[in-house]
Order: structure tokens, then C-alpha cells, then sequence
């Protein structure tokens, strides 16, 4: 089970492979925008994943529910300026805005603040791993 972890890396990599070529090669790009589409996807799929696999269980266990909580509040600012930087990033995209350099400035903010977000939330790494062991301990225990 604690090959989940993997999966988070997995994804991460993905995402910031894609918003590294999406920024090399510009938003005015065909190909930027075709990596800033797949880095968003990739951002979906990830945040999924630790709602999924992190999140839920944790908060559902009342030995790190108040940890998931803090930490949650911690980086729900970051997750509003995201959302803002991305909303910015595609209703550029969509007006068809290639000339616009402030799209560009916008997806290196968006790929800091990711950076940070996920460096925040690998603090949830050993605690689920603890959890894990926990469970699986529970587990035996029973069977």
C-alpha cells in the first residue's frame, strides 16, 4: 500500500515536466500550450490522488486529523492563488491572447506557488506512513 507515495511523485514529475516545457517554449506557443494543458491535467490527477489517498483517510483518523487540519489551513492561501493563476492562465489562453508576456510571468508564479504548496504537503509523507503501519498493525492484529 505504501506504493501510493510513489504514484504522488509520479505525478508531481509529470506536472512540472510539463510546466517546464510549457514555460521554455511560451504560452504563444502551440507546444507550450499544448504542456500547459497537460500539466493541468496532470495537476488534476495529483490532486485527486492525495484528496484520495492522503487527505481523506488522515482527517478521518483522530491521531492526525488536527495535523491534516493545520496544514490544510496552511496552504488553502496557496491553493486560492493557484486557482487564480491558472483561471488567469486559460481565459488568456482562450482569448487567444498570444502576444500577452503576462501569461508567461503568470505560469512561473503558478509553477513557485505549486512548488511550494507540494513542498508544504510533503510533510504528510512520514505521517501517512505512520498511519500505514498503524493500519497494517491494526490489520494483523485482528486477523
Amino acid at each position: 500500500m505504501f506504493q501510493d507515495v510513489d504514484v504522488f511523485g509520479h505525478h508531481e514529475q509529470a506536472l512540472f515536466d510539463a510546466l517546464d516545457t510549457a514555460s521554455r517554449e511560451g504560452l504563444a506557443t502551440a507546444e507550450g500550450r499544448a504542456a500547459f494543458a497537460d500539466g493541468m491535467t496532470a495537476l488534476d490527477r495529483l490532486v485527486d490522488d492525495r484528496e484520495t489517498r492522503l487527505y481523506t483517510p488522515l482527517a478521518a483518523d483522530p491521531l492526525t486529523r488536527d495535523y491534516v487540519t493545520r496544514l490544510d489551513g496552511q496552504i488553502h492561501g496557496l491553493s486560492s492563488r493557484i486557482d487564480i493563476l491558472r483561471l488567469h492562465i486559460e481565459l488568456g489562453l482562450m482569448a487567444d491572447n498570444d502576444t500577452d508576456t503576462n501569461l508567461d510571468t503568470s505560469l512561473h508564479r503558478l509553477v513557485r506557488q505549486l512548488r511550494a504548496r507540494f513542498r508544504r504537503e510533503a510533510t504528510l509523507l512520514p505521517v501517512y506512513a505512520g498511519w500505514l503501519d498503524r493500519t497494517a498493525d491494526r490489520l494483523a492484529a485482528a486477523g
